[in-house]
């Protein structure tokens, strides 16, 4: 995985003027991790700072010294797994200038990142059918499908100029492939012996015939 990623510490952390380098990034990143697992395991309002100050073996001052409140962390735990999952499908295709092929890619990246995804979806899931809503942690979930989308649209709209792909409605495909994965996420999390690979290879051939492709043999 990119090391590059930088964890969204809190501001206020920040403005403290309290380090905020490699060890302390590290440190943040250990307590995202963690926490993610317990999110995923349970539920967001089950959870709390003291469960995660347990699970990594540290005082709950030390959450607090990163992060503000247990939404502050949960919105930073979703803003990084969004980071890392574009940063990833970034690094995969530095190569290639092939919309079909960067289409491939982003639907391989949910296979390459189930594990990361997949908590994504059920955190987010849960996080919906809790009674308190925060504006900034809609925003971070909602950045996910916002960014997928214009990424997909930008490339099969650069399909339709180049004619590799027939005249569609990007916006419409893109929507399309965006939902289908989604569902198939959440199978994933639901059904234990759901094959996510086949429902993944089923999407591309039901894509490349909405988009008149056929892939070289």
């Amino acid at each position: 995985m990119s090391s590059n990623i930088v964890p969204q510490i809190d501001p206020a952390l920040r403005r403290s003027g309290r380090p905020s380098g490699r060890e302390s990034s590290n440190r943040a990143s250990e307590l995202m991790a963690a926490a993610l697992d317990l999110f995923a395991e349970r539920n967001f309002a089950s959870v709390t700072i003291k469960d995660i100050a347990r699970a990594t073996g540290v005082n709950t001052a030390l959450i607090y010294y990163y992060f503000d409140s247990k939404q502050g962390l949960f919105r930073a735990i979703i803003e990084n797994a969004v980071e890392k999952a574009f940063a990833e499908f970034d690094r995969l295709k530095e190569a290639p200038d092939d919309p079909a092929v960067v289409i491939t890619m982003w639907l391989n990246n949910h296979l390459h990142l189930y594990d990361r995804i997949h908590k994504l979806v059920k955190i987010s899931l849960d996080y919906k059918g809790a009674p308190d809503k925060d504006p900034a942690i809609d925003a971070a979930i909602t950045s996910f499908y916002d960014r997928e989308r214009e990424m997909l649209s930008a490339c099969i709209r650069q399909g339709v100029d180049r004619g590799v792909f027939r005249p569609v409605d990007p916006e419409r495909i893109a929507r399309y492939i965006s939902t289908y994965l989604d569902g198939a996420m959440v199978r994933a999390v639901i059904l234990s012996d759901f094959d996510l690979d086949s429902a993944v290879g089923d999407l591309r051939d039901t894509v490349w015939e909405l988009l008149g492709y056929k892939p070289p043999a």
